[in-house]
């Protein structure tokens, strides 16, 4: 099922446009829905008219754009690295657990890492003098996509890392060379006309939501719980690019060093800092945020390890990284067991991070293979750990796991028939497992009117509002569950009819 709640707000929004074939005004739930420009709905869209309304057809979209990046990224460390490097850097990817969640989720960030990706790999390109006027085209063209698919932090991030890039290398008035006013009225040509549209169709009511709130409010303070400290962006692509992250600190002094004698390297890293530095000052902070970084920090990581294997005594360099990861890969398993034995939800489940025993068996398996001065053993040893937990856990935990989902345990108690409403807040995955939209009432009074005219009501919530909804005494509670990965609890409630009188 759809795990996330931005997943099923997404994949809900897609599904109403596409039953009004509508291409303009995103709705939730038949509510204007302001959070993200329509990209990844119009894919959805088409995703459902060839394959009908399902998760896979959601995620779909998601899934190529994954595959794209990585080929992107591979095509770039190939043709201005080597071979050696490409490889690397598509192992590096490949064996992220963190990228494996992420393309598979029906949510606009893929889309905007894969025409970040694109634009900043045709960028380099033109740079490097290789078919300039096609390189400014496609270019130009993925800024828009970028527009499209998350708004103007695409046209922040593409043009902030191309500026430091620029000004590593003592090149800054190039950016002047590159057709600026052209190729910036064609980004408008394909990007503006949908942002003029929803402004017209609803009023302005969707600009406003969208660049005040979703943009200025996010970016200045955190956003439904989503904050934390500076240093945690940083941590959250450690975290992300494991097993490899253990070589970043290496990989970056690295390309500090040479940023000037090497432009692929400034390049990389340019990107690199830019991302994380900007979602560091954010005052919402989210794990995806920086995951446009993660393509080329791998183009380091590899590059960094290819400088190494072509060194005699290359251990000395890689040790301290490899002692490091061995003992955090001791402690991953212990850590994911306890973590579901504290979850109440899945506890029961704890016995699944067996699983994540791959991670020491590889981290043994790597450093054996090291000390006998197997190189690339020793990196195929740490991605396949990797790559075999992440089969494991797709493959067998997860539907398990996904069985506790709330909405999941619950869809089939609602009768096809009845009245389905939510009080004040609710798990959005309802509205599209029902394939209909869900009445929210927002007040006791409210409530009270509904119960009063429909004979059957099925009510959704949330157990913050348990001391509201408790003083109806005709609803009686059906089920109690946590969300999975949520701290909401969903709370249903059946209204059942009056007791007949009692005959004299």
């Amino acid at each position: 099922m759809l795990y996330s709640l931005d997943e099923a707000k997404n994949a809900e929004c897609a599904r109403e446009m596409y039953e009004r074939q509508d291409w303009v005004v995103p709705t939730f739930n038949g509510q204007l829905r302001t959070d993200k420009p329509p990209l990844h709905y119009w894919v959805m869209m088409g995703s459902y008219a060839l394959f009908g309304v399902s998760e896979f057809s959601a995620r779909l979209g998601s899934i190529l754009c994954g595959m794209g990046t990585i080929l992107l990224i591979f095509a770039f460390a190939w043709r201005h690295f080597n071979a050696r490097v490409a490889w690397i850097s598509a192992l590096v990817l490949l064996a992220s657990l963190h990228v494996g969640v992420q393309f598979r989720m029906a949510v606009p960030d893929p889309y905007l890492i894969f025409f970040l990706t694109l634009a900043w790999v045709s960028f380099y390109g033109w740079y490097q003098q290789r078919k300039k006027i096609l390189n400014l085209a496609i270019f130009y063209t993925s800024l828009g996509m970028g527009i499209l698919a998350k708004g103007p932090v695409a046209l922040v991030l593409i043009f902030a890392a191309i500026g430091l890039f620029l000004l590593f290398q003592g090149a800054f008035r190039k950016v002047f060379r590159l057709w600026l006013v052209p190729g910036l009225a064609w980004t408008l040509v394909l990007a503006l006309p949908w942002y003029l549209y929803v402004h017209e169709a609803t009023s302005g009511a969707w600009t406003e939501g969208f660049f005040l709130k979703h943009n200025l409010e996010r970016f200045k303070a955190p956003m439904e719980g989503h904050g934390g400290f500076f240093l945690i962006t940083p941590l959250y692509v450690l975290i992300g690019l494991l097993p490899f992250s253990i070589f970043i600190p290496q990989a970056f002094v690295r390309a500090w060093k040479q940023r000037k004698e090497v432009p692929s390297l400034a390049f990389g890293l340019s990107i690199a800092i830019v991302v994380i530095g900007f979602f560091s000052f954010s005052g919402t902070k989210l794990f995806n945020y920086t995951v446009p970084s993660y393509p080329f920090v791998a183009v380091l990581i590899a590059a960094f390890l290819d400088s190494v294997l072509d060194q005699e005594m290359a251990w000395k360099k890689l040790r301290p990284s490899l002692i490091t990861y061995g003992v955090l890969a001791a402690l991953l398993p212990v850590a994911f067991y306890l973590g579901l034995r504290l979850d109440p939800v899945v506890s029961h489940l704890a016995g699944w991070a067996i699983i994540f025993l791959t991670f020491p068996l590889g981290a043994a398996a790597a450093w054996y293979r090291f000390r006998h001065g197997e190189f690339s053993r020793t990196m195929l040893a740490l991605a396949g750990s990797f790559v075999v937990t992440a089969v494991l856990f797709f493959q067998l935990a997860y539907p398990i796991i996904d069985r506790e989902n709330p909405v999941n345990q619950t869809i089939s108690s609602i009768n096809p028939e009845e009245k389905v409403i939510a009080y004040k807040q609710f798990n959005p995955a309802y509205v599209f497992y029902l394939n209909r939209s869900v009445d929210v009432v927002n007040t006791p009074e409210a409530l009270q009117e509904v119960l009063s005219t429909e004979p059957s009501v099925i009510v959704i919530s949330r157990t913050e509002f348990l001391p509201e909804l408790s003083t109806f005494s005709e609803l009686q509670e059906l089920a109690r569950k946590r969300d999975l990965f949520e701290t909401p609890t969903t709370i249903l409630f059946r209204k059942t009819p009056p007791p007949l009188p009692r005959s004299l």
